[in-house]
């Protein structure tokens, strides 16, 4: 049985922050090693022992108020699925030059619980310090910290910036065009575009409507629609966060890379970036590294789906357009890290 006591856990990444229930905080035994074998940091993550260590939630709240605790330094990677941010997340990380951490369960549940309503209930600030005290910590004072965040954290973005006095942030992202292609090529793909709009409650978001009024690719729009506005606000609210076209990040990956990790504070030299780019990571599945897939193929896969998608398209396209009539977005977003942002819309 591993013990541990406070002060390691407001200190050591060691102990990984899993989970909140109602009482406690479940937290997981890990080393360098262990984060950087779990792709994901949800069920499929990769810890030194599976038994969870509860830790009632009464004294580690107490502990917060009587420590000091710095302004969070984390880089956030902001997107809105299928742009490649697991490909970026993994390109960066590095043992010995930062701490990556992908799709932590704790925030997620925080996003979901906040949900897409523009009326919601504030995120409980407790839980959210706790998770972010519990993300913010590394090996070493001077190594960063980046998490990739999940759909439904969107919703709590603001949240999670304002904690910094100058927040890093990179939002991933694809034009209306693009984003359909990516999230209805495929029956398991739309079944997902129904389920993140429940889980997130998209249509009590009074742009949206009742989901039960909308088509799936209606949804789609739908979902796209309220991540832009979110990502839109976020880059004029806070003018140090970036935007990454997801175009650029697939077309010019070593100016993406080179350039994220110079945002972050965790430069990668030339020679080491090419080495990257040139390896397994961009030859395989980045969600699944025993898979072939690079850029080529995904274009052939684009190309493909936006012939079989053009009716889905179409309709997307025709319920966007008096929503952007009334309330309209810019043609690019603003702050490009890299390259030129593609249009919209």
């Amino acid at each position: 049985m591993v013990q541990i006591n406070i002060s390691d856990l407001f200190t050591n990444p060691d102990f990984y922050l899993f989970g909140l229930d109602d009482d406690h905080a479940l937290f997981l035994p890990m080393d360098r090693a262990s984060y950087a074998r779990s792709i994901f940091f949800d069920a499929r993550i990769k810890p030194l022992q599976q038994q969870m260590i509860r830790v009632p939630l009464p004294p580690l709240f107490a502990a917060m108020l009587h420590r000091h605790i710095p302004a969070p330094d984390i880089g956030w990677i902001f997107h809105m699925a299928h742009t490649g941010s697991t490909l970026l997340s993994r390109a960066l990380d590095r043992a010995g030059e930062n701490l990556v951490i992908r799709e932590p369960m704790t925030l997620r549940a925080l996003g979901v619980a906040a949900g897409a309503t523009v009326d919601r209930e504030p995120v409980p600030q407790d839980r959210l310090g706790l998770a972010i005290a519990m993300l913010d910590r590394r090996y070493a004072a001077d190594q960063a910290v980046i998490v990739k965040a999940n759909v439904p954290v969107n919703g709590i973005i603001p949240d999670l910036l304002e904690r910094s006095p100058s927040p890093k942030a990179i939002f991933l992202h694809f034009g209306l065009e693009d984003y359909l292609t990516a999230i209805l090529r495929s029956p398991s793909h739309r079944k997902w575009v129904d389920y993140v709009s429940a889980e997130i409650r998209l249509g009590d978001h009074p742009e949206i409507g009742p989901l039960d009024k909308l088509d799936n690719a209606e949804k789609a729009a739908g979902l796209w629609l309220y991540q832009i506005r979110l990502y839109s606000r976020a880059l004029e609210t806070y003018p140090g966060t970036r935007s990454l076209d997801a175009n650029t990040l697939f077309d010019q990956p070593a100016l993406s890379l080179k350039t994220s990790s110079d945002y972050f504070e965790c430069p990668i030299d030339d020679e080491e970036v090419q080495k990257i780019v040139s390896g397994d990571l961009f030859a395989t599945y980045a969600k699944n590294p025993g898979a072939a897939f690079d850029n080529s193929r995904r274009k052939a896969r684009v190309a493909e789906a936006r012939l079989a998608l053009a009716g889905d398209i179409a309709l997307a396209r025709r319920w966007v357009e008096p929503r952007l009539s009334s309330m309209p977005v810019p043609t690019r977003l603003d702050n490009p890290l890299c390259g030129e942002n593609s249009a919209l819309f």
